[in-house]
């Protein structure tokens, strides 16, 4: 008789071991599920970076006043903001230009984990040639979440052109 309690008790300690190990996969894997709060608000802090910021108010040495755009003569009005000189690149078919503008501006502010692609007119933008990693990551996430604005300027302030309305709009995912 004692023979059989022992028997009842290592089995019911391995059936708990057996739950406990079960329920511990089970919800291990519901903590991998991307935020879809944490996307969406990255989207639009991007999209907002780039529309309430002047190139006058940033420091970059690339895409600020003074930097390497500035001294090219490729960026020339310090009032437009980011996004409108990414229209101005846009309007001019500077791509590679407005690629690497954008790319220096957001390097600092896009999480390593999060990807992002920045499209202007149904015209990708950045990033311009994506790799396959890129397209496979985009194509099987569970959250992609949009942000979008219409930027449109004067290219001339003196001769009064404009470039616009454009459709801007920034994917960002996680990856």
């Amino acid at each position: 008789m004692a023979k059989k309690g022992y028997f009842f008790l290592i089995d019911s300690m391995l059936a708990l071991g057996i739950l406990v190990i079960g329920s511990f996969l089970v919800f291990s894997a519901y903590t991998k599920v991307p935020s879809k709060q944490e996307s969406t608000i990255l989207s639009k802090d991007v999209m907002d970076f780039f529309t309430s910021n002047k190139l006058k108010d940033i420091n970059n040495e690339y895409g600020g006043v003074g930097g390497e755009l500035w001294e090219a003569g490729n960026i020339t009005n310090a009032e437009n903001t980011l996004l409108q000189q990414v229209g101005e690149f846009y309007t001019g078919n500077n791509l590679g230009i407005a690629e690497k503008f954008i790319v220096n501006l957001t390097e600092n502010i896009v999480p390593q984990q999060y990807l992002f692609e920045f499209w202007m007119d149904d015209v990708l933008l950045h990033p311009q040639n994506p790799s396959q990693s890129h397209i496979y990551s985009k194509g099987n996430t569970s959250v992609l979440i949009p942000s979008k604005k219409i930027v449109y300027g004067f290219l001339d302030e003196e001769t009064g052109d404009l470039f616009g309305p454009y459709t801007a709009e920034v994917l960002v995912w996680q990856d």
